[in-house]
C-alpha cells in the first residue's frame, strides 16, 4: 500500500500542474459544456490518484500540459514571445517545428550567463539558430522567469526552461508546472517591458561572447554559477530595476549563521559577510531603493510612499497582495540596517520608517 507521505509528495506537484484544467473545466461547466478531453484527464488522472498510482497521475497531466503547450504554439498567427532563463536549440527547433503559421515575430528572452553556457544549461550558438530562423535573441542576466505569451492574448507561466528536460522531450524530463491563463489588464505591458528592459544580441555581442567563453578556467558546476562576463561585455547591461519579481528581494529580515543559502544573491553555502555585503550593495532590489530613494529632491522616502513604489514595479503573476509587498520592502530594509551602510539609512523619526541617501 501506498504510504501517505509519498501520495502528499505528489499531490503538490498534481495540484499545480492540474489546477490550470480544473479551472478551465469549472469556467465550461457553467456554460453547460460538460464532456470534452480536459473532463476526461481530470477523470482519468484523479482516478489514478484514487488507487495509489500517483506518479502516473502526475505524469500523465504533465505530459497532457505539454499537448496543450504544442496546440498552443501550432494556433499562434502573429506573435511568439518565449521568456526562459535557459535554453537549448533542440528545444526551440522543437518550438519552431510545431508553428503552423508564418508569424510576425518571434522573440526569445534568455539569462545567457557564462556559468550558463559552461554548465550546458544553454548553447551558445543559440544565436546562429535564432538568426538563420527569424528569432530575435535577448538577454537579461537577472532572468528567472519562464513564461510563452502567444499572439499577445494568451499565455503558459511554468518553472519549466526551454530545454529538453524542461519540455520533457526525453527520458529525464523534469517535473515542470505550468498555468495557462489570458492576457488581462497590464499583463501585456509587463510582458513587453521584459523586452524593451533586455539587450538584443548582434553579431557584434556575439563575437564577444564567444572570444570571452574560451578564457574561461575549467570549474566545478557551482564555481561556473559565479562566473561573469568581463567587464567591457558587462558594461553593456546595466541594471533595470523597472521591472522585478519577488525573488529579486529577501525572503528572511536579516542575514542568519542558521541560513547558508540566499536565492535573490545567488549565492549558497557562503558565510562571509562582507561577501554577502557586496553582492546585496549591487543586488536588483537594493539598487531599485536607492534610485527610487535618491531621485527625490529631499533625499529621503517613507515607507508607504516606497510599499506603492514597489508594488507598481512588481510583475509576477498574480500579483502579490500588499501585505507581501509590504513584507518584501521591511525585509529589505532589514538588511540596510543590518549591514549598516554609510549612504543610505534607515530610520523611523515617527510612526513610519524612513530611508535616506546621507
Amino acid at each position: 500500500m501506498k504510504s501517505k507521505a509519498e501520495m502528499l509528495l505528489f499531490l503538490l506537484p498534481y495540484i499545480v500542474s492540474a489546477i490550470s484544467i480544473y479551472k478551465e473545466q469549472a469556467e465550461k461547466f457553467l456554460k453547460k459544456q460538460f464532456l470534452d478531453e480536459n473532463l476526461l484527464m481530470i477523470i482519468a488522472t484523479a482516478g489514478a490518484f484514487f488507487v495509489g498510482r500517483y506518479k502516473e497521475a502526475v505524469a500523465a497531466m504533465l505530459f497532457y500540459q505539454v499537448g496543450k503547450l504544442v496546440e498552443e504554439i501550432s494556433s499562434v498567427t502573429e506573435d511568439l514571445h518565449v521568456v526562459s532563463a535557459f535554453c537549448k536549440k533542440d528545444a526551440i527547433k522543437f518550438v519552431d517545428d510545431n508553428i503552423k503559421h508564418v508569424l510576425k515575430n518571434k522573440k526569445l528572452l534568455v539569462r545567457f550567463l557564462p556559468g550558463d553556457i559552461i554548465n550546458g544549461a544553454t548553447d551558445l550558438d543559440l544565436y546562429e539558430y535564432c538568426k538563420a530562423n527569424g528569432w530575435e535573441l535577448y538577454i537579461r542576466f537577472d532572468l528567472h522567469a519562464k513564461t510563452y505569451i502567444f499572439d499577445k492574448k494568451r499565455y503558459i507561466l511554468g518553472s519549466g526552461n526551454l530545454t529538453n528536460r524542461g519540455l520533457g522531450l526525453n527520458c529525464l524530463g523534469n517535473y515542470e508546472l505550468a498555468d495557462f491563463s489570458q492576457v488581462e489588464g497590464d499583463d501585456l505591458f509587463k510582458i513587453e517591458s521584459l523586452f524593451s528592459s533586455a539587450i538584443l544580441m548582434t553579431d557584434e555581442l556575439y563575437s564577444l561572447m564567444k572570444a570571452d567563453i574560451v578564457k574561461f578556467p575549467k570549474v566545478s558546476v557551482d564555481e561556473a554559477k559565479a562566473l561573469n562576463w568581463n567587464k567591457y561585455i558587462s558594461d553593456k547591461f546595466e541594471s533595470d530595476t523597472s521591472v522585478l519579481f519577488t525573488y529579486d528581494f529577501p525572503q528572511v529580515s536579516a542575514p542568519s549563521s542558521e541560513i547558508d543559502e540566499y536565492e535573490f544573491l545567488e549565492l549558497s553555502g557562503i558565510s562571509d559577510k562582507e561577501r554577502i555585503k557586496q553582492a546585496f550593495r549591487w543586488s536588483k532590489a537594493f539598487i531599485w531603493l536607492y534610485k527610487a530613494v535618491n531621485e527625490k529632491d529631499a533625499k529621503e522616502c517613507y515607507f508607504g510612499e516606497l510599499s506603492a513604489k514597489l508594488h507598481n514595479v512588481l510583475v509576477n503573476d498574480p500579483k502579490p497582495y500588499r501585505k507581501e509587498v509590504k513584507d518584501l520592502l521591511s525585509n529589505l530594509l532589514g538588511w540596510i540596517e543590518y549591514f549598516d551602510f554609510d549612504f543610505i539609512k534607515v530610520d523611523r523619526p515617527n510612526h513610519s520608517q524612513r530611508v535616506r541617501v546621507i
